[in-house]
């Protein structure tokens, strides 16, 4: 397997030239792993509403589904993502990032394959357990890749957490869009090769899959590592977990990240039913008058928004203190929830009001971007006391996504069944409470880690720097 090489150790008048470049080879490795992962969160953001369109279309034709059971079949997924993202993290600390990066994209295609051919609720499950564990394979390893590339580094480390950020909101962005069109025009049966296909959607959206997995084997390259310490086994690694969650800087900040991903969760894997399916609630503009198609562009349209506002805090972040940029965001965020009450109470999607709401909910977008890359460049910054397991700690940020999510797409279903949009206004504005609650408390005994700026740059694994720079 190719590795990153290393340069030879630099003499102290060298840093600076040191920190003025970055090889080719690692240049290509970051460049693949950021594309890559946008391609593969594509594909996932992709599954995960052509599902919710699937589970509307079982409903009406085949057998009721109510949402409490939808809610179900999705937050599977998080189960196999929280519980799969310590083993896989654990694992790529020893054996590697890249094999680990690579199975993220071949289990989520296989996954796709077995939705396109059933409308049983257990298999639909199974299916969502295996995409959980598409992204408890990749995700930890590509973060802990991230942190191992940019030790010494906090500048190129908030650029490329930023960018490995935006994967994500160029992911829903682009998924949204790509999910409606697929099922417009390819959510009725066929036959291909002798297999029937109740939604052949599903199995293009493998060749997705497969499109991020060429990306990562074209320019991913191992980083040159020390072997694993003998005798580090599964007992080390969960008393590893417990040193690290009852570090202060950690367990007082678990509230807030685990109440962002539980929004994150709950307009992800709830919203498209209200929006467009055929129940609507009382004086709600918002539901069941949307088209699928026009439902995944303007999704699409608010997450190229938020991905602009992650590029931008991305580039400043390291200027500021991150507990200001949450708290910052955690405000922009009731400003939103207050702006989409508005907007599901209009009587009319005309006239100033709606304008102006309109252009107001595209500016809380932009500063709420801010919350995930300061949030994730804090846990990064938080690696650096436990060096040798960077997988395994950087793997807790899918542990928390799943755990989050899981919680925000079981709450609600029940919420979007007792009061449709309102109901997840609600809920999220409860998560948004906690979140801010959270913050003060990491504000007050605040322990941010700041070793990597105090020190040259090192690779702590095999005792000489990565060819990166700020």
């Amino acid at each position: 397997m190719h590795r990153v090489k290393a340069e030879p150790k630099p003499e102290p008048s060298s840093r600076t030239t040191l920190l003025s470049r970055i090889s080719l080879p690692l240049l290509r490795s970051l460049a693949s792993v950021i594309l890559g992962s946008l391609i593969l969160r594509l594909a996932s953001q992709t599954t995960g509403q052509m599902l919710q369109f699937y589970l509307e279309r079982i409903d009406s034709h085949h057998y009721t589904l109510r949402l409490e059971v939808r809610g179900f079949i999705t937050a599977s997924f998080f189960v196999a993502e929280l519980l799969g993202s310590l083993a896989f993290g654990a694992l790529s600390d020893r054996y590697g990032r890249k094999l680990f990066i690579l199975l993220g994209p071949i289990l989520g295609a296989i996954a796709v394959q077995l939705t396109s051919m059933t409308v049983v609720v257990w298999l639909l499950v199974l299916t969502r357990l295996l995409e959980g564990l598409s992204t408890a394979s990749s995700v930890p390893a590509t973060l802990g890749y991230i942190s191992e590339a940019t030790v010494g580094r906090p500048n190129l480390r908030a650029r490329v957490v930023g960018m490995f950020e935006l994967t994500l909101v160029g992911g829903i962005a682009m998924g949204a869009s790509v999910a409606g069109y697929l099922w417009k025009y390819f959510h009725h049966p066929t036959t291909f090769l002798g297999l029937k296909l109740i939604s052949p959607a599903f199995s293009l959206n493998s060749l997705i899959y497969l499109a991020s997995l060429a990306v990562f084997l074209w320019g991913l390259k191992d980083l040159k590592r020390r072997p694993s310490v003998a005798g580090q086994g599964e007992k080390a690694n969960f008393e590893h977990y417990k040193r690290f969650l009852k570090h202060r800087s950690v367990w007082t900040f678990i509230p807030a990240w685990l109440s962002i991903f539980s929004i994150v969760g709950i307009w992800s894997n709830s919203s498209a039913a209200l929006f467009t399916g055929s129940t609507h609630y009382g004086l709600q503009s918002l539901t069941g008058r949307i088209s699928e198609e026009s439902f995944g562009n303007g999704f699409a349209a608010l997450a190229i928004f938020f991905a602009v506002g992650v590029l931008v805090w991305s580039l400043v972040l390291g200027r500021y203190r991150k507990t200001s940029v949450m708290l910052v965001a955690t405000f922009a965020l009731f400003a939103v929830l207050f702006t989409v009450f508005a907007l599901n109470h209009l009587s009319t999607f005309r006239g100033v009001v709606y304008i102006l709401l309109l252009g107001s909910l595209l500016i809380e977008v932009l500063v709420l971007s801010g919350f995930t890359p300061a949030a994730l460049t804090y846990l990064a910054d938080v690696t650096e006391l436990f060096k040798q397991d960077r997988g395994s700690t950087m793997g807790l940020y899918s542990v928390f996504l799943g755990v989050g999510q899981l919680l925000g797409t079981t709450l609600g279903g029940y919420f979007a069944e007792w009061n449709g949009i309102d109901g997840l206004l609600l809920l999220s504005a409860l998560f948004g409470a906690v979140t801010a609650i959270s913050l003060l408390f990491v504000r007050r005994s605040e322990v941010i880690v700041r070793r990597s700026e105090a020190r040259p740059p090192s690779q702590e694994l095999s005792g000489e720097p990565l060819e990166a720079n700020s």
